[in-house]
């Protein structure tokens, strides 16, 4: 029987600014993450392996991510996605990770509190999708940092949660 998880984000629901809501998978949760006020920027000391891409991000580097022309930066770029945002975020997160490669991302959040709009999550089940209903037999062929989502990188992840196992074996 699946359950529904209801995870709340920003001020008080009964605020009188609208409410957004957005689902537990991968995707939503990243747009919870913007939605609570986390904004890309420009890191001021970023470059991106991709000359197109990283000229045309320097061009107004004052501004975030979410205030630019996203169709005209994602122009060019190509990736496992058919939507042409999905591969800029992609490419700005994970550079050249299609590749095998391991750049680090060229944007820095910024907690902006005044971005921040009252939100639900809401699912079926435990934060993760439809990772949760694939059957322990079955393998991706994702590579481990495909995973991460902004603002957490799976080897930090990773290193965390081996301390906090090997506390509990000591």
């Amino acid at each position: 029987q699946p359950t529904l998880v209801v995870m709340h984000h920003g001020p008080s629901l009964a605020s009188p600014r609208p409410r957004r809501s957005a689902s537990n998978g991968p995707s939503g949760i990243c747009l919870s993450y913007l939605l609570s006020g986390y904004t890309p920027y420009l890191s001021p000391e970023a470059s991106h392996p991709n000359p197109l891409l990283h000229s045309k991000l320097g061009e107004q580097p004052h501004l975030s991510l979410l205030e630019q022309d996203l169709e005209y930066l994602c122009e060019g770029l190509e990736g496992r996605s058919s939507n042409p945002v999905a591969v800029l975020f992609d490419s700005l997160l994970l550079p050249d990770s299609d590749f095998g490669l391991d750049h680090t991302s060229p944007l820095e959040w910024r907690y902006e509190p005044e971005r921040a709009t009252p939100h639900l999550v809401l699912g079926k089940g435990p934060p993760g999708g439809a990772w949760h209903a694939m059957e322990g037999s079955m393998l991706t062929l994702s590579l481990a940092n495909w995973m991460e989502l902004p603002g957490l990188k799976l080897k930090d992840w990773m290193r965390d949660k081996r301390r906090c196992v090997q506390r509990k074996t000591s």
